[in-house]
């Protein structure tokens, strides 16, 4: 896996399913290098006595596109002060 620095690790797992097979997961989370994009990164590597295989999959979206959708389709929570000048 290349590794871009500057990334987020929301999940690292390593399991292993017997002496001889071995599964690891990480997803990631970072900004593209131009910080227009949110790019989600799904690594899988799996060992095994026969074979040893990787993937990666990578899913990107705009943050300013995100950032429209949260406003549009979040939750909203507003809190208000009123400030009154003492004597």
């Amino acid at each position: 896996m290349v590794s871009e620095g500057n990334s987020l690790i929301l999940q690292q797992r390593v399991i292993q399913d017997d002496q001889a097979a071995l599964h690891c997961r990480e997803i990631t989370l970072r900004l593209s290098a131009d910080c227009r994009h949110l790019v989600l990164t799904r690594y899988t590597e799996h060992y095994g006595p026969a074979l040893v295989r990787w993937i990666e999959r990578s899913h990107t979206v705009s943050v300013t596109e995100l950032f429209r959708w949260l406003v549009a389709n979040g939750e909203t929570d507003v809190i208000k002060a009123d400030s009154e000048q003492l004597p």
